[in-house]
C-alpha cells in the first residue's frame, strides 16, 4: 500500500484555505495541520478539516513531510528557506520569493536537497492544454493584459511581483530563451508600490509588450500571440479562445477538468511528484527566471 503523505499548509487565508481542500479530499495525502500568524484563523480552517491548527511553526514541521506555502507574497522566500533548510517538500505559491538573494537561495536549496520543490504558477495548464508548449513556430509578437479592479489584497508587494508575473511565466514558458533587454514604463501607487507597469520585453526573435493594473475599472485577462501562421487570442477571464492558424488547437480548453480547477491539478501534481517521483508542473528554476525578469522589470523604480 503507498504511504500517504503527511502535509500541512502555512496560510490559513483565502488561498491557504484553497489548497487545505484539494489537499484534505486528496486520497494520497492526510492534511495534518495549518500555520497562520493568526492563530484563530488556522483554528477555524483546522476545524473544518478535522486537522490540528499549530501556534508553533517548528512544531509543525517536525509533524509532516510537506507543506504549502499560502502566506502573503512578501513572507514567501523566509518561508520557504526555513522549510527547505528542514528538509520538507514545497509548493510555494506565486512568487517563489520577493527579492532575488532568497529565490537563488531557494533554488541552490532545491538542487542541493532531496526534496520536491514546485511553484505555484498555475496557469500554465491553460496554455498546455490549449496546446500552446509544443507548436512547429514561436510567436514573433505578444500581447497581454492582465487588469483588475482596486482592492486590499496583494499590496505587500509590486504589481509585477503581484498580477504581472503570470504573464512573464507564461511567456518564458513558450519562448524557452533568455530575454535580450526590457524597457519598463510604471506609475507609482500607494505605500510606494507600483499598481500599473507596462513592460516590452525583447527575446532574439520575438517582442512581448505586457500591461499590467490593480488600479483598473475593469477586470481583464487576455493575450495575443502573432505567428508567421496566424494569430491566437485567449480571454482567460472569460475562457474563450479564437484563431486562424493552421495548429490543432483545443479550443475548449475550458471544459478541461484541470483548466476548471487548477488549484487542484496543482495540489495533485506536487503530491504525486513525492511519492512517485514524477517531475513537478513548475519549478523552481521556472518560478526564480519569472521572478528575475518581474524584478529587471521594477528595476528602474529606484
Amino acid at each position: 500500500m503507498q504511504k500517504k503523505l503527511k502535509i500541512a499548509i502555512i496560510g490559513a487565508g483565502k488561498f491557504g484555505s484553497y489548497y487545505a481542500e484539494k489537499c484534505f479530499l486528496n486520497p494520497n495525502a492526510i492534511l495534518v495541520g495549518l500555520f497562520d500568524i493568526n492563530l484563530s484563523k488556522s483554528i477555524s480552517l483546522a476545524q473544518k478539516y478535522n486537522s490540528r491548527a499549530y501556534a508553533n511553526l517548528d512544531e509543525m514541521l517536525s509533524d509532516v513531510d510537506a507543506v504549502i506555502i499560502a502566506t502573503p507574497a512578501i513572507s514567501h522566500g523566509d518561508l520557504a528557506i526555513k522549510c527547505l533548510v528542514s528538509d520538507k517538500h514545497c509548493l510555494i505559491e506565486k512568487p517563489i520569493a520577493s527579492n532575488l538573494n532568497q529565490a537563488e537561495e531557494i533554488l541552490f536549496l532545491s538542487n542541493n536537497k532531496p526534496i520536491v520543490v514546485q511553484i505555484g504558477h498555475q496557469e500554465r495548464i491553460i496554455l498546455k492544454t490549449i496546446g500552446l508548449d509544443n507548436l512547429p513556430e514561436k510567436p514573433s509578437r505578444i500581447t497581454s493584459s492582465r487588469l483588475t479592479r482596486p482592492s486590499d489584497r496583494g499590496r505587500d508587494v509590486s504589481v509585477s511581483l503581484d498580477l504581472m508575473i503570470h504573464d512573464i511565466d507564461l511567456i518564458l514558458m513558450l519562448i524557452q530563451e533568455e530575454p535580450e533587454y526590457v524597457t519598463c514604463k510604471k506609475i507609482k501607487g500607494d505605500e510606494n508600490f507600483f499598481h500599473h507597469s507596462r513592460a516590452e520585453i525583447k527575446f532574439k526573435n520575438t517582442i512581448a509588450s505586457l500591461t499590467a493594473s490593480r488600479a483598473s475599472d475593469v477586470n481583464e485577462r487576455s493575450m495575443e500571440l502573432i505567428y508567421p501562421s496566424g494569430f491566437i487570442k485567449i480571454d482567460f477571464q472569460n475562457k474563450k479562445m479564437e484563431h486562424n492558424t493552421p495548429f490543432n488547437l483545443n479550443e475548449a480548453f475550458f471544459d478541461n477538468e484541470g483548466v476548471k480547477d487548477s488549484l487542484k491539478a496543482a495540489t495533485n501534481s506536487f503530491i504525486d511528484s513525492i511519492l512517485n517521483g514524477n517531475k513537478v508542473s513548475v519549478s523552481p528554476k521556472d518560478g526564480y527566471n519569472a521572478v528575475k525578469l518581474a524584478l529587471a522589470i521594477d528595476k528602474d523604480l529606484v
